[in-house]
């Protein structure tokens, strides 16, 4: 018996209603070798409950989701839909991408085509979670893939290469990524964050991947909003699968069971 074809990679992609800023074509594009969990939220005054809102504007935010639905399945992506009434749109953007199960989350920012791709790397522990997410989202061989490991402490160039870059980028190549795509770099830096941000502007897309638990924290930290605010490159947030990661879930799952 032939196994099956293992599940793409999911992202969440949010959207604001009523009136959602469009996604570039090309970004639809390329997020279509995912599953696509595409998060409709409506804001809601303190002084109106969700249900209100839901009844008032429901129908609207409905087809607004839906149209916007069918975008990424004309370009051939899985698609889920989530609409939510909130009055606190970053929690519920956490809760959801834990409920679906989303590897990734989309920051999202211009972009006209996708021939760069940055991966940060402050060490080895996340590439397990990013190498094969990138693999899919770089299926079709076209956009080079830049790892970037930034040096801490009396760390060399040449242990950077030996115990980070090249154990990560065959991890690349095991997912799938051609060899003669990859390109390795180290860079010493007084401020990573700076520095991740500096080479964030000369690619179409970063990927980061998340170096706490905290769901929250991870998707609207300080380096990920700063590349989205001042090189308007698209952001992509892998989580990362461990205990803590996995019990928040388990209770999220559990409060809303």
């Amino acid at each position: 018996m032939i196994d099956p074809s293992p599940a793409p990679s999911s992202i969440l992609v949010d959207l604001e209603l009523p009136e959602p800023e469009p996604l570039p074509a090309e970004l639809v594009r390329v997020l279509s070798s995912l599953r696509v969990v595409l998060l409709g939220w409506f804001s809601v005054p303190e002084q109106t409950t969700p249900a209100q809102a839901r009844d008032q504007f429901g129908a609207v935010a409905e087809d607004t989701l839906d149209a916007a639905a069918r975008r990424f399945e004309e370009a051939g992506a899985e698609v889920t839909t989530r609409l939510v009434f909130t009055g606190d749109e970053l929690d519920t953007i956490s809760r959801v991408s834990v409920e679906e199960s989303c590897d990734a989350v989309l920051i999202p920012g211009p972009v006209e085509q996708l021939r760069r791709v940055l991966v940060p790397l402050r060490g080895i522990q996340n590439v397990r979670e990013i190498a094969p997410f990138v693999a899919d989202l770089c299926q079709d061989g076209t956009a080079r893939v830049t790892l970037l490991h930034i040096l801490e402490g009396d760390e060399t160039t040449a242990a950077s290469r030996e115990d980070v870059l090249e154990p990560a980028a065959e991890r690349m190549r095991s997912a799938g990524i051609k060899a003669d795509l990859l390109e390795l770099n180290s860079v010493a830096a007084d401020s990573p964050a700076d520095t991740i941000v500096e080479w964030a502007g000369e690619h179409d897309l970063a990927v980061l991947g998340e170096t706490k638990p905290s769901v929250r924290e991870i998707l609207f930290g300080t380096v990920p909003e700063q590349i989205v605010e001042q090189t308007n490159t698209p952001v992509i947030v892998v989580r990362r699968e461990d205990e803590d990661v996995t019990a928040a879930e388990q209770a999220t799952q559990a409060g809303s069971s």
